[in-house]
């Protein structure tokens, strides 16, 4: 059974095609991801603008023909925060479907979570004790609880490495007083939507948990920590980076300007003007929640995707 995922995010559309052979084990015959920018400009002009929809049309164009080529028999895609959000996210879905073929589900940040937990699960051993994942998108960050393997509590927020970028960040290299309201918007933020989670007063060791990080911002952060030149999944999923780690980062790459941080390895291009956001955005949330160590997950929403389409099919 060959089977596909198509995660149409705020920053980046990832595909990633499988052919399972039996009880959910599956091996990868393609894989693949553009940063398109869809959600550019969205947090002020409440639309996808024209020409951000042009370029994943073209991505998602190219992602059909693969999909045809390789006789997927199914396909999984979904949009998320930028089209949850847009006015005209009806419209681009309708376009999508009428210029590629492919049908794209709008997700709730929820449904996000679910299918995010998912696909990190399928990467790294969970089940037998507490873990907290989350997911660092262009437009929304999710947090996941998970004990022994079933989900606690999920929550989209609106913390997202585009959106908080256009807002905050102005200059370049970024000025300090950008970055220091960044910070206050990121706890801000941690404050009013995740406060409930407390995780000190929910009678669980913090020792005990597992904090799993997953998408672009902190696999990027795993591979600059590497020095990695070619990105390498392997070396990413599983590896564990600091907190302190991660501060060291976030200082390096403040000073640069994006040019300077293009040629830094592990930097993909494209992630280049977003990379502070996430660095910070990730630091603050392991201070504010403290953790002093994260595990890396190479495996999100897109392996969530091509999971969940399976065991629909596999129960019918």
């Amino acid at each position: 059974m060959i089977l596909a995922g198509i995660d149409i995010g705020t920053n980046t559309i990832r595909l990633l095609i499988t052919e399972y052979y039996g009880e959910g084990k599956y091996r990868t015959i393609e894989s693949d991801r553009h940063i398109a920018r869809l959600g550019e400009g969205i947090s002020s002009a409440g639309i996808l603008k024209d020409e951000a929809v042009d370029r994943v049309i073209s991505v998602l164009k190219g992602y059909a023909g693969k999909c045809s080529d390789l006789h997927v028999e199914s396909i999984n895609a979904v949009a998320t925060s930028a089209v949850r959000e847009a006015d005209n996210g009806r419209e681009f879905i309708s376009r999508v479907k009428v210029e590629t073929g492919i049908d794209v589900n709008v997700i709730s940040g929820e449904e996000e979570a679910r299918l995010t937990m998912l696909g990190v699960s399928s990467a790294i051993e969970i089940s037998g004790h507490d873990v907290l994942m989350m997911d660092i998108g262009g437009g929304s960050t999710e947090f996941i609880l998970v004990s022994k393997g079933n989900i606690v509590f999920r929550k989209s927020t609106n913390i997202g490495v585009v959106r908080f970028s256009e807002r905050y960040i102005k200059s370049d290299p970024p000025l300090t007083k950008e970055i220091k309201l960044l910070e206050i918007a990121i706890v801000d933020h941690l404050e009013k939507e995740v406060s409930f989670i407390g995780l000190k007063d929910s009678g669980r060791s913090l020792a005990s948990i597992e904090f799993i990080g997953t998408a672009g911002t902190v696999t990027s952060l795993a591979a600059i920590e590497q020095k990695m030149r070619v990105y390498d999944p392997e070396k990413i999923n599983g590896y564990r980076i600091s907190k302190g780690g991660i501060k060291n980062i976030l200082n390096l790459l403040a000073g640069m300007t994006n040019e300077e941080r293009i040629n830094l390895p592990g930097v993909e291009e494209g992630r280049e003007d977003l990379i502070v956001a996430g660095a910070l955005v990730t630091y603050k949330v392991m201070e504010w929640f403290g953790f002093d160590e994260m595990t890396v997950s190479d495996s999100g929403l897109r392996e969530g995707l091509v999971a969940d389409l399976y065991n629909h099919l596999s129960v019918k």
